[in-house]
């Protein structure tokens, strides 16, 4: 061997080792537990770590803000004023040369004893706070569905990666059996092609179950915000139960009551009724009623005090329509919101009954698909014994294998399709909560 090729081979060598530790990271140096993650423990995660609940948080946290800024005129407003400086007549800026210091001090407390539109303000941030919260609910909701479906789509690649090494045994298995046939003159050669065929197309759907594998994975990572570096394993949790919904009058109800969209519409509404009322407020006349005390020092010395109350009143006899143009632009958020309330509810009510369509789909297939695995079994056994006997052909052998693992892929995805089926039911009737990691269930 040259010398380059030794240094080639050693540069490869340390690359790949300063290349392996960035490739994949244990579960305690990205803060995951170091054991199989049960679907409590993922949400928890996911709630913890999954941007949209930071943005949703940041929001509600911003609205009561917004709501203490509006209530902030019912308290005492106390300032407090200090000046210190020269201060000198004539064309000469600088300080020396008979300039006078100048030390002055106040203390204001004003006190607004009624205002005009107060209320309403305070009304129009109440009700933008409740929004928020209900959109942070309906966050929080949709975040939980997501990691559930996530968690339940690993759950389902890991079993077809099982059915398909079963798949890729049974053809091996057949492929033997005719290569033994052959060997004793009981079968032709040519009967060796289809068995290696179907071989290699069960190996292939056996790399197309692995890659599933590793993508759901990636997809529960990404939405639990953990690093996709992370080593992240999960472990089977105990099903959803089904609830005891036995009617869509009834789950309507239910999700009119409970889904956070719909009280969130409920919000903007009050929001915008409270925001025309206090756009025609400020068309006129405008009143308030204020008092303040203050103290003046100067030299650092009492000067003065004293007190005022006043009430003032006000009427803009032309302001460019701007004032009718707030109550306009006003009086159509109103509407819009009453709009958008509506098609909130339009669109709850088709969640629902979509939901409970494919709950009950999903419960059937599970039915179907364990009946469809025990006939497509019966079917494989009853070909390999006419095989065997000579009685059959190879091709019935190939077909029954490949109706056999489908069969078992259906009754997985059947199995999990009904699960992700529930948590959708109880998203679309508001009821959906994070699972308890003891006991809980969602």
């Amino acid at each position: 061997m040259s010398s380059r090729v030794i240094l080639v081979v050693l540069g490869l060598v340390i690359l790949a080792a300063g290349a392996w530790p960035a490739a994949a990271a244990t579960a305690a140096e990205v803060g995951l537990p170091d054991h199989p993650l049960s679907l409590a423990e993922c949400t928890a995660i996911a709630l913890r770590n999954n941007p949209q609940i930071t943005s949703a948080e940041q929001g509600v946290i911003s609205a009561r803000a917004g709501l203490t800024r509006s209530r902030s005129s019912y308290y005492p407003q106390v300032s407090l004023d200090a000046t210190e400086g020269f201060t000198r007549s004539g064309p000469s800026l600088s300080p020396d040369g008979g300039a006078d210091r100048r030390e002055d001090a106040s203390v204001v407390v004003a006190q607004t004893f009624w205002r005009r539109g107060l209320q309403e303000s305070v009304a129009q941030s109440r009700a933008s706070l409740r929004a928020t919260e209900f959109t942070r609910a309906s966050t929080i909701q949709s975040l939980v569905e997501l990691v559930a479906g996530d968690y339940y789509g690993v759950l389902a690649a890991g079993q077809l990666v099982a059915v398909a090494e079963a798949g890729v045994a049974s053809a091996q298995s057949h492929l033997d059996q005719v290569k033994a046939r052959i060997k004793l003159g009981d079968a032709a050669e040519v009967d060796v092609y289809p068995a290696e065929d179907d071989l290699a197309r069960a190996r292939l759907d056996l790399i197309d179950a692995r890659s599933n594998v590793r993508l759901a994975l990636a997809t529960l990572k990404n939405d639990m915000g953990v690093p996709p570096r992370a080593d992240l394993q999960v472990a089977e949790s105990a099903p959803p139960e089904e609830g005891e919904i036995t009617s869509l009058g009834q789950a309507l109800e239910v999700a009119l009551q409970n889904r956070p969209e719909v009280r969130a519409s409920l919000a903007s509404v009050d929001g915008s009724r409270s925001a025309l009322a206090l756009a025609r407020i400020r068309r006129g006349p405008l009143a308030d009623l204020s008092g303040q005390y203050a103290r003046n020092y100067s030299e650092w010395q009492l000067e003065n005090s004293g007190w005022d109350v006043f009430l003032t009143l006000s009427y803009p006899l032309f302001d460019g329509h701007a004032t009718k143009a707030d109550e306009t632009a006003a009086r159509a958020s109103l509407v819009r919101a009453e709009a958008d309330r509506q098609r909130t509810i339009n669109q709850v009510g088709l969640e629902v009954e979509r939901s409970l369509v494919e709950v009950e789909r999903a419960r059937e297939r599970v039915v179907a698909s364990a009946a469809s695995v025990a006939a497509a079994e019966a079917r494989l056994a009853a070909a390999e014994g006419k095989y065997r006997q000579g009685i059959g052909i190879l091709i019935e052998v190939i077909d029954a294998r490949v109706a056999v693992t489908n069969a078992r892929a259906g009754r997985v995805r059947s199995r999990y399709d009904h699960q992700i089926a529930l948590v959708g039911l109880r998203r679309a009737l508001g009821t959906l909560a994070a699972p308890q990691p003891e006991g809980g269930d969602m």
